[in-house]
This record gives structure tokens, C-alpha cells and sequence, in this order.
């Protein structure tokens, strides 16, 4: 395990993928494996095969940080990526991607002009923009291709069923328009035997009729998520849209024990001990001490707080490895920091310690971290991994 050194190098001065997030300062450090990345999406695209897969890369991708996945996102004809609102399709655009870009989301109309210009293919549900988003095609003299978002129960966004018989009669009036796709969103695609689900199905194959009959052809239609791809395989259709199962862990729900999609975590999430304290029977740890020690032990600190993404659920409720052994963090997490106490072991300042990954012969998964910060679901802790979590970028380049 041994000790964590950061040399400053040239090419940490220059970030080449984080932007911001790599100053070269932080030590909190989130390596990403490109080569199980890519991996991940090969083994993906052949258990769904002949589907083809929409890769969510929303919310910076999960957290994982979307500009250092670009080059790999670049390698794969068949994979698209999914976003959720303008923004991201700008910045994923101006990165460097040059794939099709799924805005899945809202767009306000304020964005039109600028989406229509990227190329990008949107979200459409809302029948008093269709003409406003043909009024911008026009002015740039520019087509646009929608996917029409259907409501069959998740009741969030989308046109219901009964009402898209007109939105697609609407569309077609205008002729820089073009529908190419039909989705919609699962709202318990992790639980198989939820009656919803038979319920959404159903819906949904009742407005693909209706838009063959509208279209005179068959749109690409897609509603399996992650968690419906692992429990439905029969709810492929034409696209999935996968996102937890891209960055190698499984999304929250009532999922098999072996899920027959062997994907891998692409990704460790590590800091270092920068202080150690020796505590007396009955002293305490930071705010309200709400953690006291019963015999005289060391307790380190690891710069890792609720400000980078480690949620204050989680104190006195989680682990850390250090020098390949698990340690309770205790006390409670603050803005900043965390701390955990390595009773009488030999630990020192500067060695690594791992919050979520392998060391040694020990592993910490996201999975194990969500199930004790209370109601979190898995990609709502990647997600959060603030800007000042130092994404760094391992393997490289190859062939999809």
C-alpha cells in the first residue's frame, strides 16, 4: 500500500481532461480506468445486441466526469450519449465528441438556437414548442431530429398516450421537424415484480401504434434503464439506455444475484491520513463528539468531507481501508474532513486510504457505501462528488 505521493509534473499543470476539477492540489483523488470502461460498454452492446445503447452520461457522467470519457466514448459507432438538459449536450459537444448526442431532458426555449446548431437530437413532449422549434430550424436553416417523450406513468414528463396522436400531427406540419425516436421512462424498472410495470408496457406499445400509424413507419423506441435492462430482456426494443451498469455497478432495486451482465467498477475514490491524534478512554471526536473513544487508540484524519461529496449520513456508519485493513470512520463528517480510528495499528501520515475500491485483499463498493447513508441510491453519492474530488484518468486510447 505504502505511501501516496503527488510529483508535479508538466502535464498536471496543463489538465488535460478535468478542467476544473484537476488543479493538481486536491488529494482526493477519483481514478477512472478507461480500459474497463470500454470494456464495460463492449460487454454491455453484446448482452443487449441487436439493441443498440444510449450511454447516460448526465451529471458528469454519474460523477465520473464526462470530459476524461470522451476519447473512449469516441471509439464506439453504436453508442450514443444520453444528457438530461442543454448544457450538458454544449459541453459534450465542445469536448471533442462527435457521436449522436440524445438530450433526454427538458430544453428550454431559450436553448433552441443553440441546441439546433450542435446537432444534438431532443427531447420533444411539450405541443406548444413545436412551433417555436421550427421557427429556430428555419432561421439557421438547419433540420432537427426529436425523440417524443411519452408519460406511461412515471407521471414526471411526456405527453400522455391519449394525446400523441396530435403531437405528431403537429410535428409533421412542420417540415424542418423529424421524429426518429419514441421513449419513455420506467418508473420501477429495479423491481420486477411491481404491477407498474406490466402497466407502462402496455402503454407504450399502445403509442408506438399509434405513431406508426401517424409516421407510416416505426420510430426508435427505447424505455429500458439500467435496472429494466438487468430484469426485462424481452424490453430491449430498438435502443437501451444505460448509465450505473456503464461505470461497472449495479443500480438500486430487486436485482438477481448474478445479474448475467459481467461489467466491472471502473473507478477507486482515495485520499491520504494527513494528521493522527492519540486518544484517552472517554475523549471525543469532532462536532458534538458524538463518538468517544472506550480505551486510548489513534484516530486519524482524511481529507474527505460532505463539501466533496461524502455525505454526513454516513458518519459513525461507514469504513475507510488503510494499508489493506477496514477501519471505522467515527465521529462526525464535517464540511471538509472525516475521521476513523485505527485502534493501535501502525498508520502513518501519507498513507493511502481507500473509500471506495480495492486494497489488498479488502474492497469497499459504492454499493456497500449507499446502503449505509440512509435513503441514497448509488449514483446519487457518485453524483455528488463535488469539483474538488481530483478526477484522474488511467489506460487509454484503443479500439471499441
Amino acid at each position: 500500500m505504502g505511501k501516496r505521493h503527488i510529483e508535479l509534473t508538466q502535464d498536471m499543470l496543463r489538465p488535460k481532461y478535468s478542467g476544473l476539477d484537476d488543479t493538481g492540489s486536491s488529494l482526493i483523488e477519483l481514478t477512472v480506468d478507461l480500459d474497463i470502461f470500454r470494456d464495460n460498454l463492449k460487454t454491455i452492446l453484446e448482452y443487449v445486441r441487436p439493441a443498440r445503447v444510449i450511454a447516460v452520461v448526465k451529471a458528469n457522467a454519474y460523477g465520473f466526469g464526462v470530459a476524461g470519457l470522451v476519447p473512449v466514448l469516441n471509439e464506439f459507432e453504436h453508442v450514443s450519449a444520453g444528457v438530461a438538459n442543454a448544457d450538458e449536450a454544449l459541453e459534450l459537444r465542445s469536448l471533442g465528441y462527435d457521436g449522436r448526442i440524445v438530450l433526454l431532458g427538458y430544453t428550454h426555449p431559450k436553448n433552441y438556437y443553440q441546441i439546433i446548431h450542435s446537432g444534438c437530437e431532443l427531447c420533444a413532449y411539450r405541443p406548444e414548442n413545436i412551433p417555436k422549434l421550427a421557427e429556430a430550424c428555419a432561421a439557421l436553416e438547419h433540420n432537427l431530429r426529436l425523440h417524443i417523450k411519452v408519460n406511461t406513468g412515471m407521471n414526471r414528463l411526456g405527453v400522455a398516450v391519449g394525446e400523441l396522436r396530435e403531437l405528431i400531427r403537429l410535428i409533421r406540419h412542420y417540415p424542418q421537424l423529424t421524429v426518429v425516436g419514441l421513449f419513455t421512462h420506467m418508473a420501477n424498472g429495479g423491481e420486477p415484480e411491481a404491477d407498474s410495470n406490466l402497466q407502462q408496457v402496455n402503454r407504450f406499445h399502445e403509442a408506438i401504434g399509434i405513431a406508426i400509424e401517424e409516421l407510416h413507419y416505426r420510430p426508435e423506441c427505447h424505455l429500458a434503464n439500467s435496472g429494466t435492462v438487468i430484469n426485462f430482456p424481452d424490453m430491449y426494443l430498438d435502443s437501451v439506455r444505460v448509465g450505473a451498469l456503464c461505470y461497472g455497478y449495479h443500480p438500486p432495486g430487486d436485482l438477481p444475484d448474478d445479474i448475467g451482465i459481467p461489467v466491472t467498477a471502473c473507478f477507486q475514490l482515495a485520499s491520504e491520513v494527513i494528521d493522527l491524534h492519540r486518544l484517552e478512554p472517554g475523549e471525543g471526536v469532532s462536532y458534538s463528539l458524538t463518538w468517544q473513544a472506550e480505551r486510548p487508540v489513534t484516530v486519524v484524519t482524511l481529507p474527505m468531507g460532505f463539501a466533496d461529496g461524502y455525505f454526513r449520513d454516513l458518519s459513525n456508519n461507514a469504513e475507510v481501508l488503510i494499508n489493506g485493513r477496514r477501519y471505522p470512520l467515527v465521529g462526525n463528517i464535517t464540511m471538509d474532513y472525516c475521521m476513523a480510528c485505527v485502534g493501535d495499528d501502525p498508520v502513518e501520515i501519507g498513507d493511502e486510504a481507500v473509500f471506495i475500491g480495492r486494497q489488498g485483499d479488502e474492497e469497499i463498493r459504492l454499493e456497500d457505501v449507499a446502503a449505509h447513508s440512509g435513503e441514497a441510491v448509488i449514483y446519487q453519492l457518485s453524483s455528488c462528488w463535488s469539483r474538488r474530488v481530483r478526477r484522474v484518468y488511467v489506460g487509454g486510447v484503443g479500439e471499441a
